[in-house]
């Protein structure tokens, strides 16, 4: 989905940002009369800026902590006709705060950089039904000075007139104290790649003599074209998926994940849990659909996204993975794969790589991770200044074969220095040409 005509180290920097996800939700308040806005965050280990910590007593070598807080206002209808760099909430009146702060801690470095553990919380607050502008603050670790968002607004109708409900994602469903809970997904309103889901969805108006029906479809990305492509999971929904007289909340605050609790409530609404077998879907775009049959507006909806953080660079972009491909195809067969639409390239791609798929019960696709690592390998650990890592003599050896079972580094008197790669039957020699990390084949001989 990255954009087109971008370069290997263009698509890096943009794979180091970091899964930061910081959403709005929306549930039914205390009272019909109220909604529950809530603002919902997960913040990568990698994103936050850990301290040495000096206190031994929780196992524990580094820290950080974190503050976020929400002003919330009563806003104009003017507001909503600007831009959102134009929006302004001088003068307007302020009508709730939430705050929020938690500490991090992190056994090791390498746990401190991670993308794949988070610090998740929320602000929730308390309103009736209207308009309303808001601001974000954050400060992380030892800032002096806060971040603040630029103003947003929103509309919050009553909950029970939503004409199409709203949709959460959960991880995994839990149980607190006897109380049933959803483990909200640590990437917001997306989900991580070939890991199973639960779709929570609001049934407003519900007829428990309908027929309901569940649709997951791919979108086409393409400049502002998110048309329809196909749909890729459906599934007619039986009693067992609905859940009425709920009033979901947000449970107390856990640092390691974010929980809704699915509370009984006799003036509650309706829901649907569906379990997604997300593992057999490729990682793209979507739009999740729930219909009544004889009506064609959904009943809930919501645009999501697949994301694998880990996703090697190269598959960021479709026409640098497939010019990566130059190691394994020949000319006129990589060519054939660069022809054709964006969509067609796509197709041959993929077909590509399914028909080599050690696995091809699943979506996940080993080979090609694998293969796509190694030209990240090559790039950070073979790039010199006179050479692309992953086009270097030392980078296609890897690109091809993978790591070595030995490396033998020597520095003899009257020579350059050379390096042995050996493989279980093959041996690779290469030698040194400048001071600056370039090594070219000199041998590549069987064992």
């Amino acid at each position: 989905m990255a954009q087109r005509n971008m370069d290997y180290r263009q698509l890096l920097m943009q794979k180091q940002q970091d899964p930061v996800s910081v959403d709005q939700i929306v549930l039914p308040g205390d009272t019909d009369s109220t909604v529950t806005l809530a603002t919902v965050f997960s913040l990568p280990y990698s994103y936050l800026p850990f301290k040495k910590n000096d206190q031994s007593n929780n196992n524990s070598e580094f820290y950080s902590t974190t503050e976020l807080s929400i002003e919330v206002f009563k806003s104009a209808d003017r507001n909503f006709n600007k831009k959102r760099e134009d929006i302004s909430l001088k003068g307007l009146e302020p009508v709730a705060r939430a705050f929020w702060s938690d500490t991090a801690y992190a056994k090791n470095y390498s746990v401190s950089q991670s993308r794949h553990q988070f610090l998740n919380g929320y602000l929730a607050t308390s309103l009736s039904p209207g308009s309303y502008g808001y601001v974000l603050q954050m400060r992380r670790g030892e800032d002096t000075d806060s971040r603040m968002s630029r103003a947003q607004t929103v509309r919050i109708p009553s909950y029970k007139d939503l004409k199409t409900g709203n949709v959460m994602f959960g991880e995994k469903l839990v149980e607190e104290d006897g109380q049933p809970q959803l483990v909200l997904s640590s990437l917001g309103q997306d989900v991580p790649y070939t890991k199973d889901f639960y779709t929570f969805a609001y049934i407003p108006n519900f007829d428990d003599q309908a027929r309901y029906t569940l649709e997951i479809a791919n979108l086409n990305i393409q400049d502002k074209d998110t048309s329809k492509v196909g749909t890729v999971f459906s599934q007619q929904l039986i009693d067992d998926n609905f859940r009425t007289n709920l009033r979901p909340s947000l449970a107390p605050t856990n640092s390691k994940e974010t929980r809704i609790n699915l509370q009984s409530d006799t003036n509650g609404y309706t829901y649907a849990l569906i379990r997604i077998p997300h593992e057999k879907l490729p990682n793209a775009m979507y739009r999740l659909n729930i219909t009544k049959e004889g009506q064609g507006r959904p009943v809930a909806s919501e645009t999501f996204r697949s994301i694998w953080i880990d996703i090697p660079t190269s598959l960021l972009n479709l026409d640098v993975a497939v010019d990566m491909m130059q190691y394994i195809v020949d000319k006129k067969p990589l060519d054939r794969l660069s022809t054709g639409s964006q969509r067609e390239r796509e197709r041959k791609f993929r077909e590509f790589w399914s028909e080599r798929d050690p696995t091809p019960d699943t979506e996940f696709n080993e080979l090609m991770a694998e293969y796509y690592r190694r030209i990240d390998y090559a790039y950070e650990n073979f790039t010199s200044e006179n050479l692309m890592g992953y086009n270097s003599d030392q980078g296609e050896v890897y690109i091809k074969f993978g790591p070595p079972k030995n490396i033998d580094r020597r520095f003899p008197t009257d020579g350059p220095t050379t390096e042995v790669w050996t493989y279980p039957s093959r041996e690779f020699v290469f030698q040194a040409t400048t001071g600056f990390g370039d090594f070219k084949l000199v041998s590549n001989e069987s064992r």
